[in-house]
């Protein structure tokens, strides 16, 4: 049973168009999508199948688990493991057709050992300072390419790729995106000036894609764009946020003034005052670090929420405003930017999003 007493409404024909969109922007390269986290909290088996209808051949997760989920569901395309999987876990990697990212040498000789035989794309870091092979600037290429050319002759590790991941692509006035990719570049043709055959290179994340398309190169990694939302938190018209989380209100009543709201007597009405308590809390990933930041939406009218917000419920001041138990309360994602929201917290969408629990239903629009 669900009551539904919070739901995420996650448009798949928005997606779809953000696809598109990133297509467009990099029509000769293929475009990974990079569905980890269920999809920034999107549900990554509805999210991937309708991707897969769109032609993406490529989706990128972080773990062995997540792959095999995906797999199960049905996805025939491509699942690149951006993170470790442990020697343990291995077997999964051949049988499922999993793509493991390889960080060192070491790991690479794990693979070898193990056996089976595992397709591989080749981690490089090129700043970012966390998993990869060290290659910060030209001086570290040779070390780099010799690093490479032993993965490479390993028995059973079939490479197919290698990649890099862009720290400050999301500023397009920082030099260090150029500093990596050219780290990088340097790096692929020292390795192809020994004869390897390195395959798939891709370095371009969201912000890549936006501000240095220049630097597509194979294919390019689609993640928070594919969602809606730009990496920065601005707004592109191009891009179409796909998640609405609204919740709904419990209860309606009035507070006189001087009375006190939530936990630690939090907020104290200044005046006469309408309330309405609504079913969402941070149980459910509205977080508590909003408590008196945020605004939420009921009838296209947006109010303030009061108080602090609870586990599994919060207040809002509808002084003023046409508001009765079982109405729709939007959180975000049509009145109120989840952005805004993101902004009030001290973080970014990516975390806001994916911070929305399992408890919250998905329902699928097209």
């Amino acid at each position: 049973m669900n009551d539904k007493r919070v739901k995420a409404i996650i448009n798949l024909n928005s997606i779809r168009q953000n696809y598109r969109y990133i297509k467009s922007l990099a029509p000769d390269t293929q475009v990974i999508a990079v569905v980890k986290a269920d999809a920034y909290g999107h549900g990554a088996v509805r999210v991937s199948h309708a991707l897969e209808e769109e032609g993406c051949g490529i989706f990128a997760v972080a773990s062995a688990g997540e792959g095999v989920i995906l797999r199960d569901s049905g996805i025939k395309g491509d699942i690149l493991i951006m993170g470790i999987t442990p020697v343990s876990q291995l077997k999964i990697l051949s049988e499922y057709g999993f793509i493991q990212t390889v960080n060192s040498v070491e790991y690479a000789k794990a693979l070898s050992d193990s056996d089976v035989n595992i397709r591989v794309h080749i981690k490089v870091d090129t700043g970012m300072s966390r998993l990869g092979l060290y290659c910060h600037g030209k001086d570290d290429a040779g070390d780099a390419a010799e690093k490479v050319r032993q993965i490479h002759s390993l028995k059973g590790i079939k490479c197919e790729g290698i990649f890099t991941h862009f720290a400050c692509s999301d500023d397009v006035s920082s030099q260090m995106t150029n500093n990596q990719y050219n780290a990088f570049i340097g790096l692929c043709e020292k390795c192809e000036s020994l004869g390897l055959n390195l395959g798939l290179k891709h370095c371009c994340n969201s912000g890549g894609i936006i501000n240095f398309p220049q630097m597509k190169l194979d294919a390019v990694r689609a993640g928070i764009i594919l969602y809606g939302y730009m990496p920065d938190g601005s707004r592109n018209t191009s891009l179409n946020p796909a998640m609405r989380l609204v919740s709904r209100v419990l209860q309606v009543g009035k507070l006189k003034k001087g009375d006190t709201v939530s936990y630690g007597a939090y907020y104290t009405a200044e005046r006469d005052m309408d309330i309405a308590v609504v079913s969402i809390g941070y149980a459910d990933g509205f977080s508590r670090l909003l408590s008196g930041k945020v605004e939420v939406a009921i009838r296209g009218k947006r109010v303030k929420a009061v108080g602090r917000i609870c586990m599994d419920m919060c207040m809002a001041d509808i002084t003023g405003a046409e508001c009765y138990p079982g109405d729709e309360v939007e959180i975000f994602g049509g009145i109120i930017p989840a952005d805004e929201d993101a902004a009030k917290m001290g973080t970014i969408s990516y975390e806001l999003l994916c911070g929305i629990t399992g408890r919250v239903d998905r329902e699928y629009t097209e």
